[in-house]
């Protein structure tokens, strides 16, 4: 909760939108860190003449107290940007004005696959908006259309991760004996969460199937021992991450708020961790 409400506060800072009242509201939801530097700053008043400056002095003194470094701007514009369309996540009035802040914002920002990705919904709001509406939809129409495309991009999102080091690598062992790990030619895939394994066709094993037959590590190792990786896939939202091993398929679930779901590891220390809650690092 620091990192978002941190991240929505420098967004106005970033773009000269902050008032000295989000400075003090900032502190007052972060009482409970028990910080001296927190409490001054939440213990000044508005109903005084407040000198902008001294506000973000104290706001800069918060941040050094806490050892909290400043999130770059592009993080903001993304955390905002994120925001924004958890929103049409649900039907929601004014959708059309929201998908269009989102298009605006991945413009200014240079968000150019995001750009696309709104592309066709921001031309068919200014078509219906002031154009000549040529599909003669109505504003309920328009709010569904966005509400679905917006559904559809949340849960489809792929994580921007460089997973090249990973391809071309054969799978060299597989161990169960803690936890399930896919030895590598360099590095591993070490899974706590649940998974399955699958073809074109349907699944072949899962975590569960294994859970009642232990016998079934023989099947997953004849499965994927010298296997090469073929694809890579990690969605942002779900969080699910997909693993190609030439015709089959590693689907990995994070199913926990307070337990690592999986890692990922290779010889030139490459080390993608998925954190309790599904949080990436």
């Amino acid at each position: 909760m620091v990192q978002i409400e941190l991240l929505a506060l420098y967004y106005k800072k970033y773009t000269g939108t902050v008032q000295a009242s989000d400075y003090i509201d900032w502190a007052q939801h972060h009482l409970y860190l028990d910080d001296s530097e927190i409490k001054k700053l939440a213990g000044m008043s508005l109903k005084e003449l407040v000198n902008l400056f001294e506000i973000e002095k104290m706001f800069d003194d918060a941040m050094k107290s806490l050892q909290l470094k400043a999130p770059s701007e592009e993080e903001c514009a993304n955390a905002y940007i994120k925001g924004l369309h958890s929103k049409l996540l649900m039907p929601v009035l004014h959708a059309d004005q929201i998908a269009k802040e989102i298009y605006r914002c991945t413009i200014a920002h240079e968000f150019f696959e995001e750009q696309v990705r709104w592309q066709d919904v921001s031309d068919m709001i200014d078509d219906f908006q002031y154009g000549d509406n040529v599909n003669g939809y109505t504003t309920d129409q328009i709010n569904r259309i966005i509400t679905t495309h917006a559904r559809k991009l949340w849960h489809m999102k792929p994580e921007e991760v460089d997973f090249t080091s990973l391809l071309g690598q054969k799978i060299t062992d597989v161990d169960s004996d803690i936890h399930f790990i896919i030895q590598l030619e360099k590095g591993a895939v070490i899974i706590e969460c649940p998974w399955r394994i699958r073809h074109a066709g349907g699944i072949l094993l899962g975590e569960t199937d294994l859970q009642s037959n232990q016998r079934g590590w023989k099947e997953v190792k004849e499965l994927l021992v010298g296997k090469t990786i073929e694809d890579v896939q990690l969605f942002e939202q779900c969080p699910l991450l997909i693993v190609q091993f030439d015709h089959l398929f590693l689907d990995v679930f994070h199913a926990s708020a307070y337990f690592d779901g999986w890692t990922l590891t290779d010889e030139d220390d490459f080390y993608l961790f998925s954190m309790h809650g599904g949080v990436i690092a």
